[in-house]
């Protein structure tokens, strides 16, 4: 495992586009933290201080920096098609197969440093959660409760770095293997636009259609990936009354489920197309 780290982490360090957007990834996850801290807009003459609108309020504040954080990670997404393509271009693939690396191995590599990946960013966001949470909480809820959005984030990652290692063996160019992300979001957006449109349908109209229903197309890869962490509720109510705005919704387990099969998968058919394919 040390080995297959160790030539993974050769590779990504002295490549400097990997170096600099890892970089700015850390730098923005930071920033994101910091920079919260004192955004206070001025809104209808109004001026709103994010952190007495319960921003950083436990238990919402793990929902709250994870769903934000997650934006970030496309600038990993490059890293990773951006390695497993050069493997191919650069023939390094071939090279380190004849020197007797397995195709196994290889793709255990790619796995290992997706998971180093993830680990350091779930331990920075839950430290980001952590401080900013001491600091500025004015709530008298459970410091805990909620932590399992660190988790679902970790999730979040993992699915999403499986989901571009695949694309990036099946296309072997990164232009087409980002491209095929952008297909396949575009796809689930159509696929979703289209069972709502049924659903409407076949329920007489947009509005006797519940929202929070069950939507099949939520279980698609990057649908998934999304209700893993979705985007706060707000109640405009606690503004008024001078308190948080923020609603804290508990992690649905049932996608944290669909996202590790999903995850293994990818994985499956990123080393079902290593094992038939010539290099």
């Amino acid at each position: 495992m040390l080995k297959l780290l160790k030539i993974e982490w050769n590779k990504i360090y002295y490549y400097k586009a990997t170096r600099i957007f890892t970089f700015i990834y850390f730098l923005i996850l930071i920033l994101i933290g910091v920079i919260l801290a004192f955004i206070k807009p001025t809104i209808g003459g109004v001026k709103l201080d994010i952190a007495k609108l319960g921003m950083f309020n436990f238990p919402e504040i793990w929902q709250n920096i994870t769903y934000l954080v997650a934006i970030a990670k496309i600038f990993i997404a490059v890293i990773i098609i951006t390695n497993i393509t050069n493997e191919y271009s650069n023939r390094t693939l071939k090279q380190n197969l004849i020197d007797g690396l397995s195709k196994k191995e290889f793709l255990t590599s790619k796995i290992l440093t997706n998971v180093v990946f993830a680990s350091f960013s779930t331990l920075f966001v839950f430290l980001i959660c952590l401080v900013l949470g001491s600091v500025f909480s004015t709530s008298e809820g459970a410091m805990w409760k909620g932590i399992e959005y660190v988790g679902a984030y970790f999730l979040k990652l993992n699915l999403f770095f499986s989901i571009c290692i695949f694309l990036a063996i099946l296309l072997r160019k990164s232009a087409f293997a980002f491209l095929g992300l952008i297909v396949l979001w575009m796809g689930e957006a159509v696929i979703s636009l289209c069972e709502f449109l049924i659903k409407a349908w076949m329920n007489k109209g947009f509005e006797n259609v519940d929202p929070n229903g069950f939507f099949l197309s939520h279980y698609l890869p990057l649908n998934t990936s999304s209700k893993l962490i979705e985007i706060p509720s707000l109640e405009v109510s606690g503004f008024v009354l001078g308190g948080s705005i923020f609603n804290f919704t508990p992690v649905k387990w049932e996608f944290c489920m669909v996202a590790i099969l999903y995850s293994v998968l990818f994985l499956f058919l990123s080393y079902y197309l290593l094992k038939k394919r010539d290099l």
